[in-house]
């Protein structure tokens, strides 16, 4: 047979075997090439699953298309040539199977068959479903292995991640189910056992609508309407109903699930319990809200005596007048802290907070978000208020036009703060001949409570004060 005796093949591999030099081979020349050796390159030629054909005791390569992209940069240097120069890493372990099917003419056959193999990115094991058959020549004897292998590798992949996948959800504390776009149940975990109630037998094949409130059916169906959609389902925390019918409060997160083609065909739910959470936040709000209440009584008391104790002259009762100002102060810091988690706030609510009483557009407020403790937070209230009952007495407050500039930034580490309070458009401003309790209230809190500097400018455009102070509760030593 010519050179173009594959000539009515098409593809890379049938121009590649019918140019290559193959007198150079032990096969010799295509023309001389036995019948069983044409036929069955002929035939894999025409296959469209992964063939290698190894001829002759060298077991000579000739392999098809389909099969050129498991050997990697092997091809096309693999063709014509013994498969120990090619396969050698994998050669202890191939030369057998091909050696047996020669000397005993049976086949060869198994399933995820793992290989060893370098083909250009790296040593790695692959799988692969095997059938090595053998090709019988003129005489009868064995002449060849025709080898119909299918690489399994990434499937294997896939069903251990998916094993690895089940093991975790099975062992999950956290119930977790999957339901068709129809809403019905396909699994279900021990997890979900042990939340809902419900056996895997007694809940898969039913519809999820057995685990929702009356009052929450439409949340559900919209769920899986914006699922549907390729939506994206933030975490969400909602109510869910046991098999014995008591409602739980549950986080949900749910995810898409999707086919082989990328369609989604249903959710992936996973639920956690936080009944216990729920509980502890309502009783929370509750102690926060007497808390609340109690504190404002202790602050009305004090008031209501600071009024009955000095109401002899118009100078007691301007320093009542002052008192319940401060008291007032106080009160919105204690909002503040109480309306959060006691423990912090954000910064700019805290000055938000401390300037209610007067009118916003007279103050330019800049700064990123941050949080700051709680004594933070007193500290700041009171320091604003001293600074702005100021401002309205002689500063930027006095005069139409006047504005208050406010400004902080953290350090990158987040452990000190820089705070500027800047007057402008107000009427001139002198040094004082002596400081007054707002004063020395300003310094005393900013300086003590927040273990930093205080600088009290008084400029004649405005006055201006920088504070640079630690955010933690004590400075580190």
């Amino acid at each position: 047979m010519s050179s173009l005796g594959f000539a009515r093949h098409t593809g890379e591999m049938a121009h590649l075997i019918g140019s290559f030099d193959w007198q150079e081979t032990s096969l010799g020349p295509i023309s001389d090439w036995p019948h069983c050796l044409r036929s069955s390159v002929d035939i894999l030629l025409g296959a469209r699953v992964q063939i290698v054909l190894f001829w002759g005791p060298q077991f000579v390569a000739i392999y098809n298309d389909t099969y050129a992209p498991t050997i990697g940069d092997k091809h096309p240097h693999a063709l014509g040539r013994p498969a120990q120069e090619y396969w050698a890493e994998l050669w202890s372990d191939l030369e057998p199977l091909l050696t047996r099917v020669m000397k005993t003419g049976g086949t060869v056959s198994a399933k995820d068959r793992p290989f060893y193999i370098e083909r250009g990115r790296g040593p790695e094991t692959v799988y692969f479903d095997i059938s090595y058959s053998p090709v019988h020549g003129e005489d009868g004897a064995v002449a060849g292995v025709f080898c119909i292998v299918n690489e399994t590798t990434e499937l294997r992949h896939a069903q251990e991640t998916e094993r690895r996948l089940a093991a975790i959800i099975a062992s999950s504390d956290d119930a977790i189910l999957s339901a068709n776009l129809d809403m019905t149940i396909e699994s279900w975990n021990k997890g979900a056992e042990r939340l809902y109630g419900y056996k895997a037998e007694e809940a898969v094949g039913h519809s999820v609508l057995m685990l929702i409130p009356d009052d929450r059916r439409d949340e559900e169906y919209d769920l899986f309407r914006r699922v549907g959609l390729g939506e994206h389902v933030a975490p969400y925390e909602t109510q869910r109903r046991r098999r014995d019918g008591t409602l739980l409060d549950v986080s949900l997160t749910v995810s898409p699930i999707y086919d082989v083609s990328g369609e989604i065909v249903g959710a992936s739910k996973i639920a956690r319990d936080v009944t216990a959470k729920k509980q502890f936040e309502r009783f929370q709000a509750m102690a926060m809200g007497e808390l609340k209440h109690r504190v404002k009584n202790v602050l009305a008391t004090v008031t209501a005596i600071a009024r009955q104790t000095f109401v002899n002259s118009d100078d007691e009762r301007e320093a009542v007048r002052t008192f319940d100002e401060r008291l007032a102060s106080l009160a919105r810091a204690h909002d503040v802290l109480t309306n959060g988690n006691w423990e912090e706030a954000d910064l700019r609510t805290v000055i938000d907070t401390a300037l209610l009483p007067y009118s916003p557009d007279r103050f330019r407020i800049e700064g990123p978000a941050i949080n700051v403790a709680a004594h933070t937070v007193t500290a700041l209230t009171l320091a604003f208020h001293e600074l702005a009952t100021n401002a309205v007495k002689y500063g930027a407050l006095s005069r139409a036009g006047g504005v208050v500039s406010i400004g902080w930034l953290p350090s990158p580490d987040a452990s000190r703060l820089t705070l500027e309070w800047k007057e402008q458009g107000g009427p001139e401003v002198v040094t004082p001949s002596k400081r007054g309790f707002g004063s020395k209230l300003i310094e005393r809190l900013l300086a003590s409570e927040l273990q930093g500097e205080v600088r009290l400018e008084f400029v004649p455009s405005g006055l201006v004060c920088n504070v640079n102070a630690y955010l933690a509760k004590e400075k580190e030593v």
